[in-house]
């Protein structure tokens, strides 16, 4: 692997970020425009599909995808790593089509449970998908791991152009949304054998391997997480179970969109991408001090950007929903704001630590234990505040997720909760968003009140504002954090 000595961690992080904010942009294009073109009920059962695809595939892959990181983190040599890609993707390939079998067997029951008779035409779907999803998902990491951030922006751009092109394809011709699933998972499929063709490029020896004493040291350290991640997915698809159990087809899509977090929280996780290798390395070379300090820096500069454009997202919610997904979904718009708030929590991966020592079972335990709390708040707040509660349940059970994690990680690595986290700097963006959001609110609602101007050119004239005397405010600040961050390692 060359050049891992030596990385710089902020400028990797931008490039990721980079790509992600344009991947992402295009695929809320995407969303926007199947939101506008297919109906509520399509588009419901498109959410169905995908939730439960999401949900086995957690089940049933023990993990997997969270193993590059630390594998190829801690590897010696080309050969340590080529051995652990030709394990990976002979295990990920075997159980991704387990997955799929699982699905379709499962479809006369998914259509009880979903009160939808549409989802048995999509079996094919329920059966290739899991495959690409898996595959594709573990992409990020390797390139990586292999210091390949140029060609990871090519990939993922280019996913993303020709899976919006494929809706406009469909809608210029008049297509069927069936058509739309085939052309879907033909783009799928291919960028998936593409992943292929960049692990044997990279690893050079790929191979199918069924190597036993690095099969179990793998399971060893993903299965805690894996199960965590069942657990997560749990917790973030519970919301929309307990919907789609009381509510319509048509009411579960606009819940989905409404919930559909928004793609700011990409900076916290292109920064963590980057930095989970050097934060594994610190933490076994005993720089503990060093590795924490990485770490507040790293979630000082992503709660500064995510705490700005929640706040914003909050302020101007129905003008969000209305430009995002049309004005047939603005019934969501309580659950939207929620949802904002829940942005606060995105600012970090808060079990990084805890990961990068080899401490994923404590992961594991957090996450089931949230997990009851969000199921039964989910329905105590259902049966109180209606179609908002499930929402409510969610920003609560994810604040407290955090505290746990933070909590357990300054016990275990010896460091002070105040000093764990950033506090006072994220509280002080909290302050000054919050105040600037409250006076933009009402000078909106003045302006609106007084003349008669359109919502969104309104909402968008005064983001501007906002934004600018925001990055006035705050960029001394954030660069010295940058400029740390980027130093050389």
């Amino acid at each position: 692997m060359s050049n891992t000595s030596q990385t710089r961690v902020g400028s990797n992080a931008v490039k990721l970020t980079a790509a992600k904010f344009i991947t992402l942009g295009i695929s809320m294009v995407s969303s926007m425009l199947l939101a506008r073109f297919r109906s509520l009920t399509e588009y419901g059962t498109y959410s169905q599909m995908m939730m439960a695809v999401s949900l086995v595939s957690s089940l049933l892959m023990l993990g997997l995808p969270n193993s590059i990181n630390y594998f190829l983190g801690k590897a010696k040599s080309d050969e340590e790593r080529a051995d652990f890609l030709s394990v990976y993707y002979t295990l990920s390939t075997l159980l991704s089509l387990i997955v799929g079998a699982a699905l379709v067997a499962s479809v006369p029951l998914l259509e009880i449970y979903f009160k939808n008779d549409l989802i048995s035409t999509f079996w094919y779907f329920l059966a290739t998908y899991p495959w690409t999803r898996v595959i594709m998902s573990g992409t990020e990491n390797l390139l990586i791991a292999y210091n390949k951030s140029n060609m990871l922006m090519v990939f993922k751009v280019l996913n993303s152009i020709l899976l919006l092109a494929i809706i406009l394809i469909i809608q210029v011709f008049g297509g069927t949304f069936v058509q739309y699933i085939i052309l879907y998972l033909v783009v799928e499929g291919a960028f998936t054998l593409w992943t292929y063709i960049i692990a044997k490029k990279n690893a050079k020896k790929l191979r199918v391997s069924f190597n036993k004493e690095l099969i179990k040291s793998i399971f060893k350290f993903s299965v805690p997480i894996g199960l965590a991640s069942v657990v997560g997915t749990l917790n973030i698809e519970l919301d929309k179970l307990v919907i789609t159990s009381v509510f319509s087809t048509e009411d579960l899509a606009i819940y989905t969109n409404a919930s559909k977090e928004l793609p700011v929280s990409i900076i916290a996780t292109s920064i963590t991408a980057v930095l989970l290798p050097q934060v594994v390395k610190l933490m076994h070379n005993d720089k503990k001090e060093e590795a924490v300090k990485l770490w507040k820096s790293a979630t000082t500069i992503s709660f500064a950007i995510i705490s700005f454009i929640a706040i914003a997202c909050f302020v101007f919610a129905p003008e969000v929903i209305e430009v995002m997904y049309s004005a047939k979904y603005l019934p969501g718009v309580s659950v939207f704001r929620v949802y904002c708030l829940v942005l606060f929590c995105r600012c970090t991966y808060f079990g990084m630590m805890l990961n990068a020592t080899g401490k994923t079972k404590f992961i594991l335990y957090s996450s089931i234990g949230t997990l009851l709390l969000n199921f039964s708040l989910n329905y105590l707040f259902y049966t109180i505040m209606g179609f908002t509660g499930p929402a409510v349940a969610t920003l609560i059970t994810t604040v407290v997720m955090a505290i746990i994690q933070l909590l357990y990680t300054s016990k275990r690595i010896k460091v002070s909760f105040a000093s764990i986290f950033p506090w006072k700097n994220c509280g002080l963006f909290i302050l000054f968003n919050g105040a600037c959001g409250a006076a933009i609110y009402a000078v909106k609602s003045l302006v609106e009140s007084r003349w008669e101007i359109n919502s969104i050119v309104c909402a968008i004239a005064l983001g501007i504002v906002w934004l600018g005397f925001f990055a006035l405010i705050m960029f001394k600040p954030l660069k010295k954090q940058w400029t740390f961050l980027n130093k050389e390692r």
